[in-house]
């Protein structure tokens, strides 16, 4: 049973599904995905849209229909017995089905792919994933020690998107970049990626400040084009698609990376997007906004701490980090411009950082390492 909740993991659900079916696996995929691991043979009994929350007051706001579907989930799982439960991501999801599976006498194992970030907080949760959980396969190599200090059977080698994304330029590739609506007919040379996310509540929170950076950019003679990415929800894309039809902006509907891959920097929202425009080698202004009680909890539980990724990486803000009132279009446009306009020495200073960071993503190889571990731990005992 595979059950993944948001678009990234769904992504890194599929790519695991065909490895195990290209080592052999032959028995029944099935679960809670997205349109990617349908497309990868995986039976969607339940479609992971329900789950695409942002938010604390958000996800309490639904929390009934979260531990509904939590409750047909693991009624399911316990009616059919599958071998072995594959989780992706989605912490506060999982966690809760993971311990009603153990909790009602689940005993196949359990393997948790892109596990809570238990480092940064509610640290307490690390004791349930070493309790519940029978292997853990974690991105990043300092969640990995973590996890094995505190007691979690934990493998790694590297970050799933290393191998997906060598660094190189999209049209120099060879991918020929279709952009659409009134700014289409521009040259690529000093095109930017506005990336409003792949959540239907973070699309209507960011795309307005990222509309004014596309004005000012656009002024200053830049070609700003966001990003409507494939596994957007149908919500999502509804919701994206009218706004950009009705102000006319320029649009790529494809792989984001590809978009990245590109342009000169990026400008949007926190989560895969800044790990892929790292390994792109891709400078970006991060931002990050929710409703304004749910930016108040959190600020209360979790005091200011960065959240872009790169950023814990190099253990300062590397990239710009915007977050709730700061992240308006003036100051995300300022921000980038900062560094359109930066010296040649700068901009080396900037491309030499990146690189050290990639470094420190491991190595290639990781869906043929994710699929040997969980063939090994789960699927043979």
């Amino acid at each position: 049973m595979i059950s993944a909740g948001e678009v990234s993991g769904d992504h890194y659900a599929a790519r695991l599904a065909v490895e195990l079916r290209n080592k052999g696996f032959e028995g029944r995929l099935f679960g809670l995905c997205g349109e990617e691991s349908r497309n990868a043979g995986v039976e969607a009994v339940w479609r992971n849209e329900r789950l695409h929350l942002l938010g604390i007051v958000e996800v309490l706001s639904s929390a009934a229909d979260v531990l509904r579907l939590i409750n047909e989930v693991c009624g399911e799982i316990l009616r059919i017995g599958p071998q072995a439960v594959l989780a992706v991501d989605s912490p506060d999801f999982h966690l809760t089905l993971i311990k009603k599976l153990r909790r009602r006498g689940y005993r196949g194992r359990i393997v948790y792919v892109s596990p809570p970030s238990v480092w940064a907080w509610r640290s307490y949760r690390v004791k349930a994933l070493a309790r519940n959980v029978d292997l853990c396969l974690p991105l990043f190599g300092f969640e990995h020690d973590y996890l094995v200090e505190h007691g979690c059977n934990s493998r790694w080698i590297g970050h799933p998107l290393l191998e997906e994304m060598s660094g190189g330029d999209s049209e120099k590739n060879g991918i020929s970049l279709e952009i659409r609506g009134k700014g289409s007919a521009f040259g690529h040379e000093r095109m930017i990626a506005l990336l409003p996310g792949s959540r239907r509540m973070e699309i209507e929170n960011l795309y307005g400040p990222l509309s004014r950076a596309y004005d000012i950019l656009t002024e200053k003679g830049y070609s700003p084009v966001f990003s409507v990415a494939p596994g957007l929800s149908d919500a999502a894309r509804s919701t994206l698609m009218a706004r950009l039809s009705s102000e006319g902006r320029a649009y790529f509907e494809g792989r984001g990376g590809d978009l990245l891959g590109a342009s000169l920097m990026a400008l949007g929202s926190s989560g895969t997007a800044t790990i892929e425009a790292l390994l792109l080698r891709r400078y970006m202004v991060v931002m990050y906004r929710l409703k304004p009680l749910s930016a108040l909890i959190g600020r209360l539980l979790l005091g200011r701490i960065r959240f872009a990724l790169p950023n814990i990486l190099a253990g300062e803000e590397f990239f710009p980090e915007l977050l709730q009132g700061e992240a308006t279009g003036e100051a995300a446009a300022e921000k980038a411009l900062e560094w359109l306009d930066a010296d040649e020495a700068s901009r080396a200073e900037s491309a030499a950082k990146m690189e050290s960071l990639v470094r420190l993503m491991g190595e290639n190889g990781v869906y043929d390492f994710w699929s040997d571990s969980i063939i090994e731990e789960a699927l043979t005992k």
